[in-house]
Formats: C-alpha cells, structure tokens, sequence
C-alpha cells in the first residue's frame, strides 16, 4: 500500500500546474488605475466634468433663473420651461437613488477607518447625510408640485413655492458641514485620504457656510435663487464635493483590487 500511495505522490509532483486564469477587464481597469499617468488622467477627467457642470450652472443662473424678488419672472420662468422642469423633477427620483448608495459607500469607508471615541465622527456624518437627503427630498416634493401647478394656481402661490424651494436650499450647506469636517478629521488621524482631498474637506466646508446667505435676502449676489454667492454655492459645493471623493474612492478602489494582482503567485 506504501508503494501505491509514493506512486500517487510522484504522479502528482510532477503534474503540471493549472494556468493561472487571465485578468478580467475590471482587473485590467484596475492596474491602469495604479499608474501615476493614468491617475493624473482620471483625476482631469472628473476636473472636466466638475468644471461643465459649473459653468453651465452659471450660465443658467445669469441668463434664465429669475431673481428671488420678481414674480412675474418666476412664475415666466415656470411656464416656460414647464416639460424640461418636469423632467428635471423625474430625475431627482434617480438622483436620490444614487446619492444613496454613494453615501452608503463613503460612510463606510469612513467607518472602517474612524479611530475616535465611539466613532463619534462617523456618527456625526451619517446623521449630517440623513438630514441633508431628507431636506432635499423635501425640496424636490415641492418643486414637483409647483411645477404642476404652473398655470393652474395664483402666481402669488407659484412665487412662494419657488422661493421656499430654494431658501430651505441654502440650508442645507450649513447641515453639510459635519460630513465634510468627520472626513477631514478621520482622514488627518489616520491617513485616509491623500493631502489634496483634506484641503478639498476645508474648501467645500468655506462653500457650505456661503450658502446660508440665501435665506437673508431676495435680490442681489446673496440670494438664494440667482445669486452669484447664495445661489452659486449652493450647487459650486456638492458638485465639488461628491466630484472630488469620487475621484478618490475610484483611485483607492483600483489600489485595493490591484493588490492580489501584484502579488507573485504560489504553486
């Protein structure tokens, strides 16, 4: 019996190792990602794409969203673009859906990595998530129904709905802020996030504090409806924000996949 089983032994030494299976495109995808050109690549990408969606915000709120003051305007503005306004309306739907598992996925991150006391940190950026999605999801009730009510209300009501759309908006930098200062500080105690990204948390926190001027005033640069500083902040902030922890979250999601990969491969 011995020799039958030293027998078995040798056949199996010398049989040939299987050949190691070929890379899938998310892991071809995810060493491209680990080289510096590609990274500097990726990170102009999203700067682009931040960069149009600024700008096109403000080109629209120079040219076609009406001051907070003007009723007629606004309830021009509704009319006019009453099925673009639906569709917009329909789409926040979407928004939410994403915003929410993006949400989920950064918390956690955060989570894993929040080395205060109870995770207090953490704690205050899931109660600061929360918050600021259940305001927008009220904001955007509203503005759906005022955009079906255009036409068929006094322009007195659609002005008042508008405005209290968007000065409840400038709230929501403010209740903001825990979620960009938790990631500051987590990411300072333990490394998280590259240098960049925590000079990013400040700037977008400085955003935040800007939009609370939206609910002082109805015209001028501070308004919350077309302002430059009130209106303009408001949307400058999560477009830089959620632009700038995508950007990383891809880069840290190639590192990690990546690993396995680089690792010399054992018989």
């Amino acid at each position: 019996m011995s020799k039958v089983y030293g027998r078995q032994d040798s056949l199996l030494d010398t049989a040939p190792a299987p050949s190691p299976s070929p890379p899938s495109r998310l892991d071809r995808l995810a060493l491209a990602l680990t080289e510096s050109a590609t990274i500097r690549i990726w990170y102009a990408m999203v700067v682009a794409v931040c960069v149009a969606m600024i700008a096109a915000t403000l080109l629209v709120l120079v040219y076609v969203m009406p001051e907070g003051s003007d009723i007629a305007g606004t309830v021009a503005f509704y009319a006019k673009y009453n099925t673009l306004l639906r569709v917009v309306a329909a789409g926040l739907a979407l928004m939410f859906l994403l915003g929410t598992i993006w949400s989920a996925a950064f918390i956690s991150t955060l989570w894993g990595a929040d080395t205060s006391p109870n995770r207090i940190y953490t704690w205050a950026a899931i109660f600061s998530e929360i918050l600021v999605l259940g305001l927008f999801f009220t904001e955007s009730g509203i503005f759906a129904g005022t955009v079906l009510l255009s036409g068929n209300a006094p322009d007195s009501v659609i002005h008042a709905l508008h405005v209290t759309v968007l000065v409840s908006a400038a709230l929501l930098g403010p209740v903001w802020v825990p979620f960009a200062l938790a990631a500051l500080l987590i990411s300072r105690r333990t490394g998280l996030c590259p240098p960049w990204f925590n000079r990013l948390c400040v700037v977008v926190i400085v955003i935040d504090l800007c939009t609370l001027t939206g609910v002082f005033t109805l015209s001028g640069p501070l308004n919350g409806e077309n302002g430059l500083v009130g209106a303009f902040a408001g949307v400058l902030s999560p477009v830089v924000w959620v632009g700038g922890a995508i950007a990383w979250e891809v880069v840290e999601w190639a590192r990690v996949r990546s690993l396995p990969l680089h690792a010399p491969s054992t018989n």
